[in-house]
């Protein structure tokens, strides 16, 4: 019966954990339609982004980790910041896949 509990336990954590990131991934998402394709996109469809290489996009995830520990520009940035590194991260993830030609992982 404790196995049992304990199993229970741990599937309810997992499931927490995925709804967890379908809420930070919603948050993603609405930065990219609300800020990034506003700012940097054009009309021609392609962005600022689409020349980068993996290599760019980790340059830029480092960049807003660096400055992770700045007071400065307030909480919500602080916030916002992580949600561009996730975004830097799918960039290099899909960048890296197509340099690679290798399937999703999953």
């Amino acid at each position: 019966m404790e196995e049992k509990v304990l199993s229970e336990t741990i599937r309810k954590q997992y499931v927490n954990r995925a709804l967890e990131w379908s809420d930070f991934s919603y948050q993603v998402s609405k930065h990219i339609l609300e800020y990034t394709i506003p700012q940097y996109g054009n009309p021609e469809g392609d962005d600022q982004v689409t020349s980068f290489t993996v290599e760019d996009c980790f340059t830029n995830m480092m960049r807003y980790t660096n400055r992770r520990k700045s007071n400065t520009r307030g909480n919500k940035e602080k916030l916002r910041d992580l949600i561009k590194i996730a975004h830097y991260a799918q960039l290099a993830h899909d960048k890296l896949k197509l340099e690679l030609q290798e399937p999703n992982v999953y």
